[in-house]
């Protein structure tokens, strides 16, 4: 699904256009409708199914590949600002997903 982005006051602006316009509303009642489209419309949470979201346990996983990847990338070079974003890239690469219990 496309993501639709716009601002907020633009958006209330068009649909208080379209509810004055289709629906002949008067302005002051265009106006309100509109503004609680909008505010629902931002406080509204999507509901994603859990298979999307990306669980890793609190302890880094023992050996292996993890461990190898971070002594190396902390010996290429300690004093680079990179650093913490490519130690971040291997959690998120090496992270497992956990059982929903």
């Amino acid at each position: 699904m496309t993501d639709i982005r716009i601002d907020a006051a633009k958006a209330e602006q068009i649909i208080t256009q379209i509810l004055r316009d289709d629906k002949s509303l008067p302005p002051a009642d265009a106006n309100a409708v509109a503004a609680n489209i909008c505010r629902r419309l931002l406080t509204t949470r999507t509901n994603s199914p859990l298979d999307v979201y990306r669980i890793i346990p609190r302890a880094p996983p023992y050996g292996g590949d993890f461990a190898t990847a971070v002594a190396t990338k902390l010996a290429e070079s300690k004093s680079e600002p990179r650093i913490a974003n490519e130690l971040w890239q291997l959690v998120y690469d090496q992270g497992r997903c956990l059982r929903v219990v």
